[in-house]
């Protein structure tokens, strides 16, 4: 057995008949040298060689050769027939390059030479970005990860030359420089609390290839229950009615109380034709109100969506529903389509014999069930022999109220395999269109045949394969069935197991297995390929694929001790992986997935990293050359043999070099002369894809939750020689689900744990709902609802804490003290006017205070622990009336830099406030590249703009005003934008022979002697100054000192 162990990303096996076993003394000896047609670079791969019937001591040499260098691979002597694979290091190359392959067997009567091209390729490392989370709050912190990977997910040692943060408009926001890492390299970026909503892209370039990974900036505010939509996938069209069932959990597992509307549609056909009606889609809509483990079901009548012309509609319903909470109106939708199925029912042959003898009776049975299932009973059902165009009518049959319908047929009159056939009509036809039916089945019974030489004429291998996925660290066998024709031998040699076939007849037929332990290097994919050797010297081959479970050498788990915890009390999280792991460990509320599903780390992410996950083909650039074939006496060849056997060795992309015939040659060599060969079988050519627990401390009177991150944790954690880790941890505040996503790095390879789950609860508590902002002076209802999930009833007190930057007025006959009794909640509200701007902290109590009123017929019961509920959650205020941008003081920090560009159109210009500002921008952005990071494009692309609007005469066109207090005078007429525009070009260092500048500088000395405007005056003088010419210069600065006001200071009307 062989494979190639290092090499990069699928594991194949041969597996070898002994030919010398199947067939005769060969008359001399043959060798085949197997090995992958596309070797990865700088890695370790196998190559497998044999000989068989040495008649004399023959020298094997296996040599790699490329135009600067020859290496030698193997060189062995032997007497003895052989098989081994041989483990070699490849070249490195830059990108890819053609190298060959060469095999030479010599002895002092035998020698033999054969080559091959091979294509050693470099690919590029494989790049994993994580974010701690798929989307994020404006002002919010993106925290990620970066790490490279060989093919074989092994760490490699990476510097990153760039990485890139780009926003919504292409605009890059951040980037890293020469950031060096040998496993995990983790990084953040600190989003403006302006920031742009849409999809942004972290960006990491590796080897001048990019690697994205988005994430969204939303103004959102997470979902505190999921909704969960249940109906089957497809329905049938005739069906009288369908059930849907919705369901809704909290994230802390409690069922959701309130109402549920759910919607279905089917919609219209997009190529309708325009001169008809406007046709409205059927719609229905229900709601109803959850039971009290939060799930209702729903009937809808097919009815209702199947009075429309079937052309006019897909054959699909759209479903969605909508579950809103009780008390505070908050709602949450889930979605779905369903397939229309026009297939109403099926039919299935039941206890019919696969072979008969001619002659015999054949009994069997049909089975008729509708769409769901249920028998069909006393349906008349039709039984036919033939085909679609050729058939005809054997009975007539009727189903019992089982759905059953027996049948007997004599085999007199038939001859050969019989093609049977059971429909509901009375000759086989094709599936209509958009009508409802139930299809045909069709079932062959062969012919039984005695045993004869004759009765296989070629001989054959063939895999048994299976669909079930095969499962890691198991064992696994694979069976093979042969067919061995007019081979005397009957002993059969499959690698290092003997078979032995009873008999010495003509035709060896039979069956052999093997055990193969299923390791993770094998994953996603194992390719098997057999092959034999008759007597003739042809070969026979099979190949068959095994689909693995996607699992990784490093075993890595995540446990929390205890698995439940309360806010604020300390827990346990063990980690176990391979003993010095680098392991990177994460966990997000539960309501972030609800948010962003289906944006989680997984094995099928990981996998579809990889180069090429099936090999299905030679690559042309590696094809060899067809050679004339040297032809005995007596030699025969059988095309059908040869081409499969050559094919099945390409559909697993592996080269062969040997002696034996395993293509059909160009041309035949006998007795000195040469003969064409013409092919007259097709050929096709395969198309390949290019992925210790601690003691709960004590439960404290009062409970103040004021921690509510989305990211609980974001750490990296080694685990040293031992493999475990054990972390202490403060569970956040938040009564909610915490869901795990770890990953770890050793010098062995990559793991990822099952995803874990934590949750956080307490039996009574408190949430508020609040939206994402507010605008300050309008009133807003505040809403807290207190869950009771005690076992016995509660007296509940609720009240808001006073603030200096809010008012509170609870709503008209709204009582903040009432009963709850268990697994009860209730909704209180009150009128919040906000007085202060920005962040805004509101804090509720909900306390369980003592009182003699019973609740119901039950007495009214404190807990003692846990009475009282503080929680204090933020608000964002905003100012009334229309938002505006304030550009002064924005170059402080870094989000000011992010600010700015929410205002930049798509051509570079900062138009919303004219060319004026475009301007400032500009010189700004130039100047603060010493302290902040600026995208030089942004920079190049707001200069070609402003270029752009420069006139013939060298001034730039006016539009709009610009009154800003950096620039006292204001900019008002074209000289003033010039000359501002003039002075940031040439704070921007532009010399004065830049066409641009020469041409402005020119237009300017025009307006040199024009003094209408002192604050132009000031600004020209300046503009020339930077300029170097001094005698304007000059000349403008004796008219300011001439109009200035000179009492004791200078100063300017």
């Amino acid at each position: 057995m062989g494979h190639p162990g290092n090499q990069t990303w699928t594991w194949i096996l041969w597996v070898f008949f002994c030919a010398t076993c199947v067939g005769p003394t060969l008359a001399e000896p043959y060798y085949m040298v197997t090995i992958p047609a596309v070797l990865e670079a700088g890695t370790q791969t196998k190559f497998c060689a044999s000989l068989m019937e040495p008649n004399e001591t023959l020298t094997m040499t296996v040599t790699l050769r490329s135009q600067e260098n020859n290496t030698m691979l193997l060189e062995k002597t032997f007497r003895e027939e052989f098989l081994e694979c041989i483990q070699f290091q490849v070249p490195l190359v830059k990108n890819e390059e053609v190298q060959t392959f060469e095999v030479k067997v010599r002895g002092n009567t035998f020698y033999s030479e054969e080559s091959r091209k091979v294509l050693i390729k470099a690919y590029q490392p494989m790049t994993l970005i994580q974010t701690d989370k798929p989307i994020y709050l404006p002002g919010q912190t993106v925290h990620f990860r970066v790490v490279s990977m060989d093919t074989k997910f092994r760490p490699i040692n990476q510097l990153y030359t760039i990485i890139e943060l780009e926003d919504p408009n292409k605009n890059r926001i951040g980037q890293w420089l020469n950031e060096a890492s040998t496993k995990i390299l983790q990084l953040s970026y600190s989003l403006n609390s302006e920031a742009r909503e849409g999809s942004y892209n972290i960006i990491v370039t590796v080897g001048g290839l990019k690697n994205y990974h988005p994430f969204k900036v939303e103004k959102y505010v997470l979902p505190k229950f999921d909704v969960n939509l249940n109906v089957k996938e497809e329905i049938c069209i005739t069906q009288k009615e369908f059930e849907t069932k919705v369901c809704s959990k909290y994230t802390f597992g409690q069922p959701v109380p309130g109402n549920v509307t759910v919607k279905v549609c089917r919609p219209l056909e997009q190529s309708r034709n325009p001169e008809e009606p406007q046709i409205t889609p059927p719609c229905e809509t229900k709601t109803k109100q959850v039971d009290t483990t939060g799930c209702t079901t729903f009937e809808f009548k097919m009815s209702s969506f199947t009075k429309i012309r079937p052309d006019l509609a897909k054959n699909r319903l759209d479903i969605s529903a909508t579950v809103e909470e009780e008390g505070t109106g908050v709602s949450h939708s889930q979605m779905m389509k369903i397939q229309l199925s026009y297939v109403i029912g099926k039919l299935a042959f039941v206890d019919l014999p696969e072979i008969y003898v001619k002659g015999s009776n054949l009994e069997g049975k049909v089975k008729a069930v509708h769409c769901n299932g249920m028998p069909i009973s006393n349906m008349t059902l039709y039984l036919i022999e033939g085909h679609v165009w050729s058939s005809r009518l054997l009975q007539n049959l009727t189903t019992d109220s089982n759905g059953f319908a027996t049948f007997t047929v004599s085999t007199d009159t038939f001859d050969g395999d019989i093609f049977f056939g059971v429909s509901s009509l009375p000759r086989l036809r094709f599936p209509p269109s958009r009508t409802a039916y139930i299809p045909s089945e069709r079932l062959i019974v062969r012919q039984f045949q005695p045993p004869s030489a004759d009765t296989k004429t070629t001989s054959s291998l063939k895999i048994k394969t299976s669909k079930t996925t095969l499962l890691c660290d198991k064992e696994v066998e694979i069976s093979i069935n042969y067919t061995f024709v007019l081979e005397s031998q009957s002993s059969v040699n499959i690698m290092y197991l003997n078979f032995m076939v009873d008999g010495n007849t003509a035709m060896n037929e039979g069956m052999v297995s093997f055990k193969l332990h299923v390791s993770p290097d094998m994953a996603p994919l194992i390719q098997v390929v057999v092959y034999a050797v008759l007597s003739n010297q042809n070969m026979i081959a099979h190949n068959a694929e095994f689909s693995t479970e996607k699992c990784f050498s490093n075993k890595v788990s995540v446990e929390f001790s205890p698995s439940s915890a309360v806010p604020g009390e300390e827990t346990k999280l063990q980690l176990t992986a391979q003993p010095d792991s680098l392991c990177g460990v994460s966990a997000i509320d539960q309501s972030v997935l609800i948010k962003e599903p289906g944006k989680t780390l997984d094995e099928d992410r990981i996998f579809a990293f990889l180069p090429v996950r099936k090999i299905l083909y030679i690559p042309y650039k590696v094809h060899d050359p067809r050679k004339c074939w040297n032809v005995r006496m007596k030699r025969y060849f059988s095309p059908t043999e040869i081409e499969e056997a050559r094919t099945v060795f390409q559909r697993v992309g592996l080269k062969t070099a040997t002696n034996l015939l395993m293509s059909i040659p160009t041309c035949l060599k006998f007795k000195g002369r040469e003969y064409n060969y013409v092919p007259l079988l097709g050929s096709s050519s395969p198309v390949g894809k290019r992925g210790e627990a601690g003691s709960m401390a004590p439960e404290p009177v009062k409970t103040v939750r004021t921690f509510f991150p989305e990211t609980w944790i974001w750490d990296m954690v080694e685990t040293g020689s031992s493999g475990t880790k054990n972390v202490s941890l403060t569970v956040p505040d938040t009564i909610t689900t915490w869901e795990t996503e770890t990953f770890c790095l050793s010098p062995q390879g990559f793991g990822l744990a099952p995803r874990q789950k934590l949750t956080v609860f307490q039996p009574f508590f408190l949430e508020l709902t609040l939206p994402y902002s507010i605008i300050r002076g309008e009133n807003f209802e505040l809403k807290a609802t207190v869950f009771n999930y005690l076992t016995k009833c509660i007296m509940v007190r609720v009240t808001g804490t006073p603030s200096s930057d809010y008012s509170l007025i609870p709503l008209s006959g709204d009582q903040h003290t009432s009963c709850l009794c268990a697994n009860e909640r209730k909704t209180f509200s009150w009128t919040m006017n906000p007085t202060a701007l920005g962040v805004v902290n509101v804090t509720v109590t909900a306390e369980a205070v003592p009182s003699h009123i019973s609740c119901g017929n039950e007495i009214v019961s404190v807990p003692e622990r846990g009475r009282v509920d503080v929680v204090t959650r933020s608000l964002i205020v905003k100012a009334e009336g229309i938002e505006t941008s304030k550009t002064y003081n924005w170059l402080v920090f870094p989000k000011g830099y992010q600010r700015q560009l929410n205002y930049k159109d798509s051509q570079g210009a900062y138009s919303t406030f004219g060319k004026g500002l475009t301007a400032f921008v500009l010189r700004s952005f130039y100047k603060a590249q010493s302290f902040v990071y600026i995208d030089p494009t942004k920079i190049d692309q707001s200069k070609t703009w402003l270029e752009q609007k420069q006139r013939s005469s060298g001034c730039f066109e006016q539009s709009g005003q610009l009154v800003h207090k950096s620039m006292k005078g204001g900019v008002s007429d074209e000289v003033t934008l010039s000359a501002y525009i003039t002075a940031a070009f040439l704070e921007m260092k532009i010399s004065t022979n830049d066409f641009v500048v020469r041409k402005s500088l020119s237009c300017l000395r025009e307006s040199t002697n024009t003094f209408s405007n002192t604050y132009t005056t000031a600004l020209l003088a300046y503009v020339f100054a930077l300029a170097g010419d001094m005698e304007t210069r000059n000349h403008l600065l004796q008219h300011l000192d001439s109009v200035a006001i000179k009492q004791g200071e200078f100063w300017w009307k």
